[in-house]
């Protein structure tokens, strides 16, 4: 009994945690994250990332992505509130040719983003102005938010390349 329960679990784990939006390498990198502004540390979001509602600046996290691969098209970062599950937006940025790249901070509930930075999906907080972002609003519940960032090549056939992968602690907040 015991056995059949921890196969179906795992088995459902497998789904739900592979991402099926792409089609994988064989080999998929890992991408080296890092903050570039000090003040974002991976402990606590610093106030000027949290967003105005909870008297912060709203200003997203400036990030270095290193260890991207040659053929990268363009990165995708998504902003998640893990603990609510909630989707705080997702941006893409073109590299192609580039091992690294520097994604500077831009302002929340906007789409007027810095040149080289598009809209992927706006966010879905249920509160707020619309954009590509949100910033984190836990207002000092402590809750936790991560970006995701995939190195996809956009294939001729229309399918999408999953060619890198990583994940930042933004902070808890």
């Amino acid at each position: 009994m015991k056995k059949g329960i921890f196969i179906t679990l795992a088995i459902v784990c497998f789904f739900a945690c592979s991402d099926s939006r792409y089609k994988h390498a064989e080999n998929v990198a890992e991408l080296a994250i890092s903050f570039i502004d000090q003040n974002w540390d991976g402990k606590d979001v610093p106030t000027s990332g949290q967003c105005k509602g909870c008297a912060g600046k709203g200003l997203s996290p400036a990030l270095l992505v290193k260890n991207i691969p040659k053929n990268t098209d363009v990165l995708i970062i998504e902003f998640i509130d893990k603990t609510m599950n909630i989707f705080h937006g997702s941006i893409r940025v073109q590299v192609s040719g580039k091992a690294e790249i520097a994604i500077p901070s831009f302002q929340d509930q906007t789409f007027n983003l810095p040149q080289g930075v598009e809209t992927e999906s706006e966010h879905t907080a249920p509160i707020g102005g619309s954009g590509a972002y949100f910033a984190p609003c836990g207002c000092g519940f402590r809750n936790k938010y991560v970006a995701t960032i995939v190195a996809i090549k956009n294939e001729n056939s229309g399918e999408k390349l999953l060619l890198g992968k990583g994940k930042i602690i933004l902070g808890r907040f």
